[in-house]
């Protein structure tokens, strides 16, 4: 798949303006601060129901303005598509897919996929499980339509467990009102954590692949989920219902010990992803060279795992990274684009060539340096 127009309007600085990108790699050149982060935002935007910067929808919206919206002309499954978001100010958000509202975010799955390397991926290894439960996370939904109702779902039964626990101390009543939101904990923790390991045991071989050609052979990458029950990854159960069960047991053994904290200690909210270079934890003993190698490779088996299940290439977005990375790591990345479109920020001066399309970015607005196609 490849995106052929990104028309904006009032999306952050681009103000109103369209954008028309080749197939192949797009450069978007310029100073900080001047908008190439957020192009790439709003194409990310249509592929994920959150952006990855922190902040409000109302955010994505010009100051001064009311409403914004981005338009994506886009080719995939053999045929030109559009995609659209609109936003207001009131915090209405709306997803058109070929002119038809996309009432569910799971309804988007593997219609339109991205996939994002940007800086602060490169502590993926480094920093603690939330990043790496949000990189599964974001990863799953593109592709499995019902994944993101139940991370939302979960989420709600997680917060009111929690206010449950805050609230009713010591009450007599407390263990079989707690019982009825184990219940439903269960059946979505089940189906998630089900999922993750599925998608973390393939990500585990492609990434693996990647991480060889890196280190010329030298090191071996291991990839592997660390659920509640303990178990590593190629250990867990792949019954959903003997998975149920196993969760339902651990929330009623730990019961006494939530009561006494006062929040929700067992469940899918606090696994883990385990990185390991030849048996031992990149985090722990990687170095900074073998950790960014990590971080690329599993972003480059991210690719892979999409064009699997979808059966066509994500688009790759490369937000000011390649700065990041050393020559002989850059030039595998480009090794590796392949026939994806690739959409990547830079901050050095425009260098157009014959092998990408180059464009300058300036005070929101975003110069193509040199014609585009006739329509």
């Amino acid at each position: 798949m490849f995106v052929r127009e990104v028309s904006l309007r009032h999306f952050r600085n681009l103000g109103c303006q369209s954008v028309f990108l080749s197939p192949g790699v797009n450069v978007f050149y310029g100073k900080n601060a001047q908008g190439k982060t957020n192009l790439l935002e709003s194409v990310f935007l249509l592929s994920c129901p959150k952006g990855f910067r922190q902040g409000r929808e109302r955010d994505y919206i010009a100051f001064d303005e009311t409403a914004a919206r981005v338009l994506l002309h886009y080719h995939a499954f053999g045929r030109d598509q559009t995609l659209e978001l609109q936003l207001s100010a009131d915090a209405r958000k709306s997803i058109l897919l070929n002119g038809v509202p996309i009432r569910k975010n799971g309804e988007l799955a593997s219609q339109f996929c991205t996939v994002l390397f940007e800086p602060g991926h490169l502590d993926l290894v480094k920093e603690g499980p939330e990043q790496r439960r949000h990189f599964l996370d974001t990863a799953i939904s593109q592709l499995r339509p019902k994944y993101q109702s139940a991370l939302e779902s979960y989420s709600r039964v997680i917060a009111q467990k929690n206010m449950l626990l805050k609230k009713s101390g010591f009450s007599s009543s407390l263990p079989d009102m707690l019982e009825v939101w184990n219940e439903r904990l269960a059946d979505l923790g089940s189906y998630i954590t089900l999922q993750r390991g599925s998608y973390v045991r393939k990500l585990s071989a492609a990434a693996a692949a990647h991480h060889a050609r890196l280190s010329h052979g030298k090191e071996t990458l291991f990839v592997e989920y660390r659920a509640f029950c303990g178990a590593p990854d190629e250990a867990l159960i792949t019954s959903l219902s003997e998975l149920r069960s196993l969760l339902l047991e651990q929330l009623r053994r730990e019961m006494p010990l939530e009561m006494e904290r006062g929040m929700c200690m067992v469940g899918p909210h606090r696994d883990d992803m385990e990185l390991l270079i030849d048996g031992r934890s990149a985090r722990l003993f990687g170095s900074q060279g073998q950790q960014r190698s990590v971080v690329l490779s599993l972003k480059l088996g991210e690719c892979e795992l999409v064009e699997q299940t979808v059966g066509e290439s994500p688009i790759l977005l490369l937000d000011d990274v390649m700065s990041e990375l050393d020559r002989a790591r850059q030039q595998y990345v480009k090794s590796s684009f392949g026939a994806r479109q690739v959409l990547i920020t830079n901050c050095g001066r425009a260098r157009p060539s014959k092998k990408v399309t180059a464009f300058s970015v300036a005070d929101g607005r975003v110069t193509r340096l040199d014609p585009p196609p006739s329509a």
